[in-house]
């Protein structure tokens, strides 16, 4: 599987569920990777934490992303991905919560390269299917590892590493380094390199291409509420695919204020996300609309009321009232 010259959706907890992913498909995006998934959790209770590994085949290319910190677990649980029909494997070395990194997993694996190459090494071995990794600059207290930690991994046989050069302690505040992922691409030429965070506005991910040299960009929080981004970036960078997917699709509000929106289609696309969570989810799958809702609303005027109305959505009838008054 080749991830160069794509334009990736981030794994974002809580978000990018099935029917996200497909929606960002259907924009523009070339690849998309599951929520994260704990190795453990999937292998002692597969049913529950199996529920964030539905994928629908329309999503492919598609990946899994598993986080824990047992070389072990993570071997089974990759192999357990491999065996759902999965196209490739995710190692989330990252997440900046305490609830993970408490626990000896994401982010605070970069505070040691070798257990980080032992975990890749074991991945690569079971799967069967390509294995990647997502890390950040370095856990925070001590100097940047995220060198030493991509020069493992590689050594392991990861075929890509994505980087958000930011590290654990700045969670997602302050500015992202891109020398950083410059950086990176210059230790490892003939690596992939996946560019992340910051990409948020136009012309960002060309900048990002440009300045740093990275093979590919992944995009996560400015998908929220905005699945029309890849078309977006699409339109004005030279990746492989150009144009394809992207005619006729609107423009996103808010962090696109020159791009017009097409108020129809933004309408009948978040009918559909919906309607398609309440089939997957019954009700719940509505209350989770609402911050999509609160997400599909930013920098559209009188938002802030319109978000004041989301806990009264709870059925289909008011989800579609409520989108049908205010998009």
């Amino acid at each position: 599987m080749d991830f160069r010259g794509k334009l990736i959706l981030a794994p974002l907890a809580g978000v990018t569920d099935t029917t996200f992913r497909r929606l960002c498909r259907e924009n523009g995006a070339d690849i998309v990777v599951t929520e994260m998934v704990s190795a453990k959790g999937l292998l002692c209770d597969p049913t529950r934490s199996g529920r964030y590994l539905e994928y629908d085949p329309a999503e492919r290319p598609v990946g899994a992303q598993l986080f824990g910190a047992d070389p072990g677990e993570i071997a089974e649980a990759a192999a357990e991905v491999a065996r759902r029909g999965f196209d490739f494997v995710d190692i989330n070395m990252g997440c900046p919560v305490r609830k993970v990194t408490g626990g000896g997993s994401g982010a605070a694996i970069l505070s040691n390269p070798r257990l980080a190459g032992e975990i890749a090494r074991a991945a690569v071995r079971a799967a069967g299917i390509p294995v990647t990794a997502k890390i950040r600059s370095g856990f925070g207290t001590e100097k940047d590892t995220y060198l030493a930690v991509a020069e493992e991994l590689f050594a392991a046989g990861i075929a890509a590493v994505t980087l958000h050069p930011r590290h654990r302690g700045q969670m997602f505040a302050g500015t992202a380094d891109w020398t950083q992922i410059a950086a990176l691409k210059r230790a490892f030429p003939g690596e992939t390199v996946i560019g992340n965070g910051d990409v948020r506005a136009p012309g960002d991910a060309a900048r990002m291409l440009a300045e740093t040299g990275c093979d590919s960009v992944m995009i996560g929080r400015a998908a929220m509420g905005c699945p029309w981004i890849f078309a977006a970036l699409k339109r004005e960078i030279a990746l492989p695919g150009r144009g394809e997917g992207t005619r006729g699709v609107p423009a996103c509000p808010g962090t696109w204020p020159s791009l017009a929106i097409a108020a129809d289609a933004r309408r009948a696309l978040i009918l559909r996300h919906g309607e398609e969570m309440f089939l997957r989810n019954g009700e719940h799958g509505i209350r989770e609309m609402r911050k999509h809702l609160a997400w599909y609303s930013r920098g559209i005027q009188g938002a802030a009321a319109f978000r004041s109305e989301l806990p009264k959505v709870a059925d289909p009838d008011s989800f579609r009232a409520v989108v049908g008054r205010f998009f």
